[in-house]
C-alpha cells in the first residue's frame, strides 16, 4: 500500500529522532530534530514522543510502520520478539482494531507480517491471560487493551484480571531473577499475573488517542508496566506531549484524504432538518451512480436525543418513525446505540448491504471509520457542546481516499436543528478542532489562490491603491470618490438569492487563510405575514428602510425596480403575491 507524503514524512521524520536518539538520548535527540523542549516529568528517561495527526488520517496504519522502525533500530536488542501494549481509549476501538489486526488481508496485518517475517501474534488483554512464554520468545506479540483494563486504582487492583494471580502463567516465571519493578504479594512473593509478565519484557508500548491519558492515574499506570518507549497517536496531543509528528489539516485535504469543505444548514424546525438530508442523501447517490470503477452508497447519520422523562426529547423511535413516513424502506435504516446495534457484523461498503441512514445517539463516537458516511443530520442542540465534538468526525473520511470528479462528493454536510445559525457554525469548528482540524492550519500553497463558491472574488491586484479621503483641509463628499456621473439605477441589479421559510442559514466552512472559515450565509431568516403587497408598495417599503441619505431617491427607487423586476422574472420563489417582508 502506497502511503501518503504526510504518512511518509511522518515515518521519516521519527527515522531521524531513532538516528539520534542512541548518540544523546531521548531528550537532546528531541530537541535536535524538533527545536522545541522536551518533557521529561512523566517518564523520565524513557523515549517517548507523540505523533499528531488529525482523525481521518491514518494514525493505525502509520503506527504500523512506526512499530517496526522502533523494533528494528532502538529496540533491535529484542531481536523482533516480545511484546507491544498497544493501548486504547475504548472497548469501541478495541473492537475495531483487533478485527483490523487479526484480519491477514486486512493492510495494517499486511504491514506487520512483511516487516516482521509473518512472526506477529495479535491478543487481546483477555486472550493475553493464556499468553504462553513460547508466544513471546517466538513472535512479536502485540496485545491491544482498553486502558480501563490496566488503568485502575491500587487498592482496587485485586478486581481486575491483569494484576491477579493467574496459573496459566506459571512458565513465565520460572527461574526468574530477583527483580524488583515486579509486584508482589503481601508474603513477599511475586504475583504470576499478566501486569508482571508484560513488566519482565520492558515493552514497547503504544497508545492510541494518547490525550485520554492525560491524568497523573493513566501516567503511573503506564510507567509501572516498565516501558522501554512509548509512542503516542492523537488528533489533539495533551499538555505535557512531545509533539515529534505535527500534521495539518490541510495535508489530509492536499493528499485527498477528507471531504472538506463542510456545507452547514442550520433550521430552527428538526423535520427541515431531517428532510434536507435526505433530499441531500438522494442527490449525492445519484451522483455516485455516475462513478466510474467505484462503488459509493452515500449514508446519512442522524444523531437523535436521549430519552427524558422531563424534556420533550426527539428519540431514535421518532426519527425512524420520521424516516418510514418519508417511504424510505426500513431496510435501509439502521440504528446503533447502547441497547441496539443493527450495524454489528454488517459490511457498510458491500453492494449488497442496503442501508443508507443510520440514527444514533453517540455511539458513534468512536470505533467508526465508515467513509461512505456523508451526510450528519442533527436534532441534538447544537448549542450543546458535546453533540458535535462527539459525531462530526464520522462524516469527513473520502471514500478510497481519492478526490472524485463531482465535487459534490468531496464535501461533507451537516443539516441541523439549532436555535442560532453562528452557533450552530462555531460549534460544528469547534468539533473539527477536536479532530485535530486546527484553525490555524493551511489549505496549502496549490490552493493559496483557490476561490471557494462563497468567497467574494479578488479584485485588487498586486498595485494596491486606496481613494484619498480627504485633500489638505478640503473634506471629500461620497460623490468624490464614486464620481459626478455614477448612477445607480444602471448599475446591475440581477442577483439570486435562496430563502428557506425556517432557516436561520447555510454556510460552507473550510480551512483558508491560517484559520477555518466560515463562508457567507447563504439564506436569509424572512418571517411572513399575511399583508399582501404590490410591487410598487414594496419598492416604497424597501426605499424607507434602505437608509442612504446620501443616494437621490428616484436614482435608487430605479434600482429597486430592477432589482424586484428580475426576481419576479427569474426566481421561482417570487411567483406567489409578494408578501411583507421583515428584516
Amino acid at each position: 500500500m502506497q502511503l501518503k507524503k504526510y504518512q511518509q514524512r511522518a515515518i521519516e521524520k521519527l527515522q531521524d529522532y531513532l538516528k539520534e536518539l542512541p548518540k544523546v538520548g531521548a531528550k537532546h535527540a528531541f530537541m535536535g530534530i524538533t527545536d522545541s523542549p522536551y518533557n521529561s516529568d512523566s517518564f523520565g528517561d524513557v523515549p517517548f514522543v507523540c505523533v499528531k495527526i488529525p482523525t481521518g488520517g491514518g494514525k493505525t496504519l502509520v503506527g504500523c510502520h512506526m512499530v517496526n522502525e522502533i523494533m528494528r533500530t532502538a529496540l533491535k536488542h529484542k531481536m523482533e520478539r516480545g511484546m507491544v501494549m498497544w493501548f486504547v481509549p475504548s472497548e469501541a476501538i478495541k473492537s475495531q482494531t483487533l478485527r483490523k489486526f487479526k484480519d491477514r488481508t486486512d493492510w495494517h496485518r499486511r504491514i506487520l507480517d512483511e516487516a516482521f517475517e509473518n512472526g506477529v501474534r495479535i491478543f487481546s488483554n483477555e486472550e493475553a491471560l493464556r499468553i504462553r512464554k513460547e508466544d513471546v520468545k517466538d513472535n512479536l506479540c502485540i496485545i491491544i487493551s482498553s486502558l480501563d483494563a490496566f488503568r485502575k486504582e491500587k487498592t482496587l487492583q485485586n478486581k481486575y484480571k491483569v494484576y491477579q494471580e493467574n496459573g496459566a502463567l506459571l512458565d513465565h516465571f520460572e527461574n526468574i531473577k530477583e527483580n524488583s519493578v515486579l509486584e508482589k504479594d503481601e508474603e513477599e512473593t511475586v504475583v504470576n499475573s499478566l501486569a508482571n509478565v508484560v513488566r519482565m519484557d520492558n515493552p514497547l508500548v503504544v497508545i492510541d488517542e494518547g490525550h485520554k491519558t492525560k491524568t497523573q492515574l493513566s501516567i503511573d499506570f503506564i510507567k509501572d508496566l516498565n516501558p522501554c518507549f512509548i509512542i503516542e497517536y492523537t488528533a489533539t496531543p495533551r499538555g505535557g506531549s512531545n509533539i515529534l509528528v505535527d500534521i495539518s489539516a490541510s495535508e489530509l485535504k492536499e493528499e485527498e484524504m477528507v471531504k472538506i469543505p463542510i456545507v452547514l444548514e442550520s433550521t430552527t424546525q428538526w423535520q427541515n432538518a431531517v428532510s434536507e438530508g435526505i433530499v441531500q442523501r438522494n442527490k449525492l447517490e445519484k451522483e455516485a451512480k455516475k462513478l466510474k470503477g467505484e462503488y459509493i452508497r452515500p449514508i446519512a447519520l442522524l444523531q437523535a436525543q436521549p430519552k427524558s422523562k422531563t424534556s420533550n426529547n426527539i428519540t431514535v423511535e421518532q426519527l425512524k418513525e420520521f424516516l418510514l413516513n418519508a417511504k424510505i424502506d426500513e431496510e435501509e435504516i439502521a440504528i446503533k446505540t447502547s441497547e441496539k446495534n443493527d450495524i454489528e457484523n454488517v459490511d457498510l461498503f458491500s453492494k449488497e448491504c442496503k442501508i443508507r441512514y443510520i440514527i444514533t445517539v453517540s455511539a458513534l463516537a468512536e470505533g467508526w471509520d465508515c467513509s461512505f458516511a456523508y451526510v450528519l443530520i442533527s436534532v441534538a442542540n447544537l448549542g450543546a457542546k458535546i453533540a458535535v465534538e462527539q459525531i462530526i468526525g464520522r462524516i469527513i473520511r473520502m471514500p478510497e481516499a481519492k478526490k472524485k470528479e463531482n465535487e459534490e462528493l468531496n464535501r461533507c454536510y451537516v443539516f441541523a436543528s439549532a436555535r442560532n445559525f453562528n452557533e450552530s457554525a462555531a460549534q460544528i469548528i469547534a468539533g473539527l478542532e477536536q479532530n485535530g482540524y486546527s484553525r490555524f492550519d493551511l489549505i496549502g500553497a496549490k490552493q493559496a489562490t483557490s476561490t471557494y463558491e462563497l468567497e467574494v472574488e479578488r479584485s485588487i491586484d498586486k498595485d494596491f491603491a486606496v481613494p484619498i479621503m480627504s485633500f489638505g483641509d478640503r473634506e471629500l463628499s461620497f460623490e468624490s470618490l464614486i464620481g459626478e456621473d455614477f448612477q445607480l439605477a444602471k448599475q446591475n441589479a440581477e442577483f439570486d438569492f435562496e430563502i428557506h421559510y425556517d432557516n436561520d442559514g447555510r454556510a460552507i466552512i473550510d480551512i483558508q487563510e491560517d484559520k477555518w472559515i466560515k463562508g457567507k450565509q447563504q439564506t436569509l431568516k424572512l418571517t411572513f405575514h399575511d399583508k399582501n403587497f404590490t410591487k410598487e408598495e414594496l419598492i416604497q417599503w424597501l426605499d424607507k428602510h434602505l437608509r442612504f441619505t446620501l443616494l437621490d431617491k428616484k436614482d435608487k427607487v430605479g434600482f429597486l425596480k430592477n432589482a424586484i423586476d428580475y426576481q419576479l422574472k427569474n426566481v421561482h420563489y417570487w411567483s406567489y403575491q409578494l408578501t411583507d417582508l421583515c428584516f
